[in-house]
């Protein structure tokens, strides 16, 4: 038994929206690190002959010739490293200075600026301007602004996110014949969104005015309710106003009105406002609601309200920067006096969904790769994606077991109840490379366990579905044919529909594939629906089952089932997921964290997950079949990159690029779910990765791969961007 792999023929090309060239500029120059790396040899030569004297190892450690016990100073060694580190904390404090002026030379670009204002408008009035027009000596504080600021650079620079344009969305399609066309003339559309969470403050606070409710229409959303409620029964299949449900039960309106308020928060009835948690444009949908509401002061009142919110919005995909700095203030005004609520959460926080807003927008990047290309990526990743097949597969077995012994002799439950009782009994997230129940496999035997793994596959049967990150190295678009293949992530996913295809013009074309595919299982495969995380959201093309607050759209939906209609049956062997006819059935999950959740990852589909090959410290790199599996990592100790003298943590990254041989490196503690870009050869780096590794246990590094220099995707100016292509991957079984 055997799978063939297909490469899908639409996949998106995700890419950082500014020059990596703009963070490699910001590092040091040769005179500085000449220095350092003399004053490291003379250090090497210092400890070795100092043995364990504290005094002496303390002084290296901090960078402090001054702390040398003055045996050490005559002559010899300790004369010589002193003198070295005298001229290297110089030759810092110049390249430190140098590194301010260069790093304001970047923030000077219009794009960072208006990017920093996207990202957080405080940090754009109350770190950017103030940065911009301060050019004195850098005290604490200022120190910490400057770090903030290239935090943002690094990310604008080298983080392949999709935010905004400085995380375009860019699509790849697959052509006749061979080779790769890149192109970047297509025109840069912003589109701007209102924020699912603010849609749904506008809809309580109309809601919750009086004047409207008794012509607001509610609706049944699927979930069963009290048979003998005469409110309930009295609402057919197009809903009914408290109106409607007063003439056709006779009731008192309170009395009405305490029902549908009691039937509402148990999810069994839904006002129609809004068009459910996948709309896209609620204030769209919202003004053709309150236009069909009999006439009257209220809903002149909201449908003014409306409009002006999205105007506001409207004005934001357009105009300088100025212009929209004043738009957002007014945007973020009217929607506070409008619903009672601050139109910023999450404290500013980056990655958080806390803007009353967000934006899209397409890139001028497009791809064209040849159907041969494709055809040789296709069998190049075959015994990766296997070993994937073969990991993922054990992976899945443990979290059946873990949920099976958790829940012991649970017997059957309904998939609600299986959810509330796991919830009580599992986290929801994993490490940040892996699981926890996932097996690990020893570094340092991982030729054995790769081939044990690709041993394993062949006796697994059945189709497979993945998502890679893939990242081929090439100098250019033109080298992508023979491009040596780094898998960066396999995320066990289809291609469906989703919100990484918002600029794609053809949305049916964007998930055909996988849409085939599922259909092909006959009803074997069901959805969770989560509803919306953030502004991302998923929608899977076939039947679903809902696991999220109930909609007023989801009574006319025949495709999505009630969490109560499906049963989880448990065992010794784990649980196992039956639809209505008693049918076993895999469940498909959209979410990241919920594929690494053991009591969801126990129902789905057999997964494909990366595996991780590692001992107690380093991690080494990973081929299978000519393709990078794991890019190498090192385990890095906190505490001499939290020195306090800038001077003093940045010789220790000139360590680490000693230890790893590389410039640049991705670095995350065991405290951050998101990875920064260290760049060893820079002062601004050296304060970025202190507070990187301030409190934390562990703090891990991996090699940027592909280097600078295989960087194939470049602008016409030559100027070179990060990238990856997340595709999608079908393996399907051949005998």
């Amino acid at each position: 038994m055997s799978r063939r792999w297909r490469i899908g023929r639409v996949f998106v090309l995700r890419h950082a929206g500014m020059p990596f060239d703009w963070i490699e500029g910001l590092g040091a120059g040769p005179e500085l690190l000449r220095a350092a790396d003399e004053l490291l040899d003379l250090e090497e030569a210092l400890l070795a002959e100092a043995g364990r004297q504290a005094a002496v190892r303390e002084a290296v450690g901090r960078c402090a010739p001054e702390r040398l016990p003055a045996a050490h100073r005559a002559g010899g060694t300790a004369a010589a490293w002193a003198e070295a580190a005298e001229r290297y904390r110089h030759l810092y404090r110049e390249a430190d200075e140098r590194a301010t002026k260069e790093l304001r030379r970047v923030l000077e670009h219009p794009e960072v600026g208006e990017a920093i204002f996207l990202s957080n408008p405080d940090a754009h009035r109350n770190m950017l301007l103030p940065m911009l027009a301060y050019g004195g000596a850098l005290n604490s504080r200022h120190r910490r602004v400057r770090r903030q600021l290239y935090t943002y650079v690094q990310r604008f620079c080298a983080k392949n996110e999709t935010v905004s344009f400085f995380g375009p969305m860019a699509y790849a399609e697959v052509r006749p014949g061979a080779g790769a066309v890149l192109r970047a003339d297509r025109p840069r559309v912003r589109r701007v969104f209102l924020a699912g969470w603010a849609a749904r403050e506008l809809f309580r606070a109309i809601a919750r005015d009086g004047r409207l409710l008794p012509d607001l229409r509610f609706h049944r959303t699927g979930r069963a309710g009290p048979e003998d409620d005469a409110v309930l029964g009295a609402i057919g299949p197009g809903g009914a106003t408290l109106r409607e449900l007063r003439a056709a039960t006779g009731l008192p309106a309170k009395e009405i009105g305490r029902a549908l308020r009691t039937l509402s928060a148990s999810g069994v009835l839904d006002v129609e406002l809004g068009g459910g948690p996948y709309d896209l444009e609620p204030l769209a949908t919202l003004r053709d609601q309150l236009g069909r509401l009999p006439a009257s002061a209220a809903r002149q009142e909201w449908l003014a309200r409306v409009e002006a919110l999205d105007a506001g919005r409207a004005a934001l995909e357009s105009g300088p920067l100025e212009r929209r700095i004043a738009a957002l203030a007014e945007l973020e005004a009217l929607f506070t006096a409008v619903t009672g609520t601050e139109a910023r959460r999450g404290a500013g926080a980056t990655y958080a969904d806390r803007a009353v807003v967000f934006e899209e927008c397409a890139s001028p990047f497009s791809l064209e790769i040849g159907q041969e290309t494709v055809a040789a990526w296709e069998r190049a990743l075959r015994p990766a994606l296997e070993v994937c097949v073969a990991h993922g597969h054990a992976t899945q077995r443990a979290a059946a077991g873990a949920v099976a012994a958790a829940l012991g002799g649970a017997g059957e439950l309904t998939l609600l109840r299986y959810a509330t009782a796991t919830a009580e009994l599992f986290r929801t997230s994993g490490s940040v490379f892996q699981t926890g129940h996932a097996p690990r496999y020893p570094g340092s035997a991982w030729h054995a366990h790769a081939d044990r793994l690709l041993d394993a596959a062949a006796e697994l049967p059945g189709d497979r579905y993945a998502v890679i990150d893939l990242c081929p190295r090439a100098a250019g678009a033109a080298g992508l044919p023979s491009a040596e293949l780094v898998v960066a992530r396999t995320h066990h996913h289809l291609q469906v529909r989703s919100w990484l295809g918002t600029m794609y013009g053809d949305p049916a074309a964007f998930e055909a594939e996988a849409a085939r595919w599922v259909a092909e299982q006959d009803g074997r495969l069901v959805g969770l629906d989560f509803g919306r995380r953030n502004k991302g959201y998923y929608r899977f093309p076939g039947p679903e089952v809902a696991l999220r607050a109930p909609s007023w759209t989801d009574g006319a939906r025949a495709e999505l089932s009630q969490a109560e209609e499906f049963t989880v049956r448990v065992d010794g062997s784990g649980p196992r997921l039956l639809d209505p006819r008693g049918r076993q059935v895999h469940a498909y999950i959209p979410l990241s964290d919920f594929v690494k959740y053991p009591p969801y990852a126990a129902l789905s589909h057999p997964q494909v997950l990366h595996p991780v090959f590692a001992d107690d410290g380093d991690q080494p790199e990973v081929r299978v079949g000519g393709v990078l599996l794991q890019r190498p990592r090192w385990r890095l100790v906190p505490a001499g990159l939290t020195l306090p003298a800038p001077e003093a943590r940045f010789l220790q990254l000139r360590r680490v690029a000693r230890r790893t041989g590389r410039r640049f490196v991705f670095c995350r503690s065991d405290r951050e779910r998101k990875p920064y870009l260290i760049d060893l050869a820079s002062p601004l780096a050296a304060d970025l990765v202190a507070h990187v590794a301030r409190d934390t246990g562990g703090l891990s590094a991996e090699a940027m791969i592909p280097e600078p220099d295989e960087l194939w995707l470049r602008d016409p100016e030559g100027r070179r961007y990060t990238c990856e292509l997340r595709m999608q991957v079908i393996g399907r079984e051949t005998t």
